[in-house]
């Protein structure tokens, strides 16, 4: 399959909301939940005619509850570019941004952001990461995040890092990202964006028949732990047993879909599975082996 071709298929699968992909995206309304849907086509043509050169392309949340779940690995169809230009990419090495922040549910930023620093350096040193170096960088103090915009936050400037963990956001916030009660389920969500040109096509500028990932933004859900939200009973915490949410566990999930990994299973039981289950923090066999696959060759110049 040539280039072009690999593009507008990646597309589809991808669930890409703008006017160029129309209709592989109808194809997959009835697949892909049609309100997160429409709302991806209006913040796409909202940063379109912001003149942004990046456009989003997966939201995926991890959530409290049971459901039909996959149970194959699903890596996305767009990868990270060594060197990469457009992004300012530091040399062969991803970078990360940890904007720290406390929890309703009592949790301290220096708490939190330990979690998260934790759970970056886990993937750092696995060995099916052996070939890439994920480094931390410092919170600017400025607006960073994108995605948020949209629902009132202001559109911020996202070049500071590849990945960024944005903090903890409010009931309301998620109820609206995934109307009309997101807020009471998911934990936590991951928003990948990829690079577009002047015409507002997905780019492939490595030939890797990928599309090329911008950054990723990842919010966490304050609801949990909050006294006078909905799940009060569920709070935040550092090694918390269930009901309690494990900060590190989270982060651990949502930075292997920073890197490339969709959800998976049960079984088997993974970092990557889609629903929360308690304290995860290492990786299992399937999770190393979805991680292998998609950063063995790096960096493929």
């Amino acid at each position: 399959m040539g280039t072009a071709k690999r593009l507008l298929a990646t597309a589809a699968i991808l669930l890409l909301a703008a006017p160029l992909v129309a209709s592989a995206q109808q194809g997959q309304k009835g697949q892909g939940d049609p309100d997160i849907l429409a709302t991806m086509e209006e913040i796409n043509a909202e940063l379109a005619a912001l003149g942004a050169n990046y456009m989003v392309v997966e939201v995926e949340f991890y959530a409290i509850g049971y459901g039909q779940s996959p149970h194959r690995i699903l890596m996305n169809g767009c990868r990270w570019v060594p060197y990469d230009p457009y992004r300012w990419a530091q040399g062969d090495d991803i970078t990360y941004l940890v904007v720290q922040s406390s929890t309703a549910s009592g949790l301290g930023g220096t708490d939190t952001d330990a979690a998260i620093h934790q759970a970056m350096e886990t993937w750092n040193t696995q060995k099916s990461l052996a070939k890439v170096d994920i480094e931390a960088g410092s919170d600017p103090g400025t607006d960073v995040t994108v995605y948020d915009g949209y629902f009132g936050y202001g559109f911020g400037d996202p070049f500071v890092a590849d990945i960024v963990h944005a903090g903890w956001y409010p009931e309301e916030f998620f109820n609206a990202v995934d109307p009309p009660d997101g807020g009471h389920t998911i934990l936590a969500m991951a928003v990948t964006f990829i690079w577009v040109d002047a015409l507002g096509l997905p780019t492939d500028i490595n030939g890797d028949n990928y599309l090329d990932t911008a950054f990723v933004e990842i919010y966490y859900n304050d609801n949990f732990g909050d006294p006078l939200g909905t799940r009060p009973d569920n709070p935040w915490g550092i090694d918390a047993d269930l009901p309690g949410v494990d900060v590190e566990t989270v982060a651990l999930h949502e930075s292997g879909h920073a890197l490339g990994l969709g959800h998976f299973g049960p079984p088997p039981s993974a970092v990557m599975n889609p629903y929360y289950s308690g304290i995860r923090h290492e990786p299992a066999a399937v999770d190393k082996a979805g991680m292998s696959a998609l950063w063995r060759s790096w960096p493929n110049k």
